[in-house]
């Protein structure tokens, strides 16, 4: 496939098609608490992203087990999966304590 620029000064480009790269792992890891996490549908992110579910590292896994922590202590009782946690997590790049304000 072609581009053809019709205005003057323009270089023509071949325009390739886009493949993906990156392929999700056979076995990703993910540390699920059995207390907390009950999906009935893939907790597996589709692409490889860190901190996404399925893509986290030892440190991030670590960081969601804190942050749980400090809110269960200071009284939260609801919505403390891991996939809502990450959420928050990836919102404030990881910052545990950032993460607990919001």
């Amino acid at each position: 496939m072609t581009m053809t620029s019709h205005l003057p000064g323009h270089k023509s480009k071949e325009a390739t098609p886009r493949t993906s790269t990156t392929q999700a792992p056979s076995n990703p890891h993910m540390d699920l608490d059995p207390k907390y996490d009950d999906y009935d549908y893939p907790t597996t992110a589709p692409e490889t992203q860190s901190g996404h579910p399925g893509h986290t590292t030892k440190e991030q896994d670590a960081q969601v087990h804190q942050l749980r922590q400090m809110l269960e202590q200071a009284g939260c009782k609801e919505r403390l999966d891991t996939l809502t946690l990450l959420r928050f997590l990836r919102a404030r790049k990881f910052n545990v304590e950032a993460s607990k304000q919001m």
